[in-house]
């Protein structure tokens, strides 16, 4: 027991240390402006809010000799890569489209140095930071939003005061630098908040009496449908036929949600908040719905988020059962409370993943076919059970 307590301590440590350097990293490049460096044979990568009916957009550019430069831009209806030029000035860079390009985003904009590491991108009102790629330091970013959120979710099921601290205080005491950062769509804000809402209260049917009241176990069922609803009305809103197959499959993941009367938080040691009518098909079915919206939309944090999903999934089949939605709060909330503090340290550490038209319409379709599968197996199995109750099922 002491050994892994230390274990999940060092991981906490880890991350927590890590966001502080970020953080003084980021405050010493806006104050001490670098010489501009060579940028042939660099990759750099950036992403912005999107317009609605974008999502969000994420941008890749490959600098080449010859003063090429390969640019990659997806957003929720568009995958297009190409080839265009770029110049290096005495403050920044200027690229600029072809004829024919598609992509026209930097053409008359200003790439100003931040550092070595960080262009800024200003055009008109609009602005964002490109940050130099390293894929060694990229690939331990994902694994430590793997571990750093597992590692959370084991401090807040083994020690009461953390959930407070964490759920109750910080969400408040934050708001100054989640303020001060560039984040404007409304979908990340609403779905911080409504993550750590849900979160709070699983704190207080865990903790308190009112885990014997029927509204907040109705509560605790309904947060979890209104974050779906929240998904399936930006894919709605997207348009596109991969985005609408899996806002369906969305739907049917609200529609065969069951037994939250029977929610509860069982006599252990760690008081965990417990579902037992969640089932595995339901995890896995609502897993793929997740990491397929997530593709759709914010191209940018897919391969983090799937993270984030792996992160409540693995300790609720392999550690404790029953425990999923309690994992799924805290693994997300932290996700969403870590990226708002530290934004740059998700954006710098993009690892993209395949992506055109075709994967994204089989995205889509694979989440409505799982989906539309366990809604099948949902509602045989209510159906067969209710003639049963009835008496009107033929014998066997």
């Amino acid at each position: 027991m002491k050994h892994k307590l230390i274990t999940l301590f060092s991981a906490m440590f880890a991350l927590m240390m890590i966001s502080i350097a970020s953080v003084a990293n980021a405050d010493y490049s806006i104050a001490h402006q670098v010489e501009s460096q060579p940028l042939p044979g660099q990759i750099w990568q950036g992403t912005r809010d999107g317009k609605p009916g974008e999502g969000s957009l994420f941008y890749r550019m490959e600098f080449a000799e010859n003063n090429l430069v390969s640019v990659t831009k997806q957003s929720g209806g568009f995958n297009k890569t190409e080839n265009q030029r770029w110049e290096q000035t005495d403050t920044g860079v200027v690229i600029t489209s072809q004829a024919g390009d598609e992509i026209i985003d930097f053409d008359g904009a200003t790439l100003t140095y931040v550092d070595s590491e960080e262009i800024r991108f200003t055009l008109a009102d609009d602005g964002f930071n490109i940050h130099q790629w390293y894929e060694y330091r990229a690939y331990g970013h994902v694994l430590l939003v793997l571990f750093g959120l597992m590692a959370l979710n084991e401090l807040c099921r083994r020690f009461k005061w953390s959930n407070y601290v964490i759920f109750f205080i910080l969400p408040i005491a934050l708001i100054p630098l989640w303020s001060s950062y560039e984040i404007t769509y409304w979908f990340k804000w609403v779905k911080l908040y409504s993550v750590v809402g849900a979160a709070a209260l699983f704190t207080l049917i865990r903790f308190t009496k009112v885990g014997d009241m029927k509204w907040a176990k109705f509560g605790a069922a309904a947060f979890l449908a209104i974050n779906i609803t929240e998904a399936v009305m930006q894919d709605f809103s997207m348009g596109n036929l991969a985005n609408i197959l899996n806002a369906i499959g969305g739907v049917l993941s609200i529609i065969t949600l069951a037994g939250w009367a029977k929610i509860f938080s069982d006599k252990s040691k760690e008081q965990d908040m417990i579902w037992p009518a969640m089932t595995t098909f339901w995890i896995i079915a609502y897993d793929v719905w997740n990491i397929v919206f997530v593709y759709l939309n914010f191209p940018g944090s897919a391969t983090a988020q799937l993270m984030v999903l792996i992160s409540a999934t693995l300790p609720a089949l392999f550690i404790k059962k029953g425990t999923w939605l309690q994992a799924r709060a805290f693994t997300l909330a932290g996700s969403f409370m870590y990226y708002f503090s530290c934004p740059f340290m998700y954006e710098s550490n993009v690892v993209p993943m395949p992506r055109n038209d075709e994967l994204m319409l089989a995205a889509g379709a694979a989440s409505f076919i799982i989906n539309s599968a366990y809604a099948y197996v949902f509602f045989s199995k209510r159906y067969t059970n209710s003639r049963l109750m009835a008496g009107t099922y033929p014998n066997s």
